[in-house]
C-alpha cells in the first residue's frame, strides 16, 4: 500500500488548496506494482476544508490553524494527529485495503 503525503496548510481565499510533490509519482508507483494507493493529500485538504481551517491569516500559532497544526504549520498536534488517523484508517476501509482488517 502507498499512501500520497499529506498537504500542509495552504488557502486560497476559504478553500484549502494541494501543495505536494510526489503526487504523480505514487500513483504511477501504485499503478506499475499492483498495489493500492491512498491520497492522503486530497483526503487532507478536504479534512481541513471540513473543519474550516481556511482562509487563515498566516499566524500559525494561533485560531483553528493554530490549534490543528504545530507551529511549522506542517506537523499536527497530538488531538489532530488523530483526526489524520482515522481518514487513513477510513479510507483502508473505504478501498477494502485488507490492512483494515487489524483496524478495531
Amino acid at each position: 500500500m502507498l499512501l500520497t503525503p499529506v498537504a500542509a496548510i495552504t488557502c486560497s481565499g476559504s478553500t484549502a488548496v494541494g501543495n505536494r510533490g510526489f503526487l504523480s509519482p505514487t500513483t504511477a508507483a501504485g499503478t506499475a506494482t499492483g498495489a493500492p494507493v491512498i491520497d492522503l493529500h486530497k483526503l487532507s485538504y478536504t479534512l481541513y476544508d471540513t473543519l474550516k481551517l481556511c482562509p487563515d491569516n498566516g499566524d500559525y500559532s494561533k485560531g483553528a490553524v493554530g490549534a490543528f497544526f504545530c507551529n511549522d504549520h506542517t506537523h499536527f498536534e497530538a488531538a489532530d494527529a488523530d483526526q489524520i488517523a482515522r481518514v487513513v484508517a477510513k479510507a483502508l476501509r473505504d478501498q477494502k485495503i485488507g490492512l483494515a482488517g487489524y483496524l478495531k
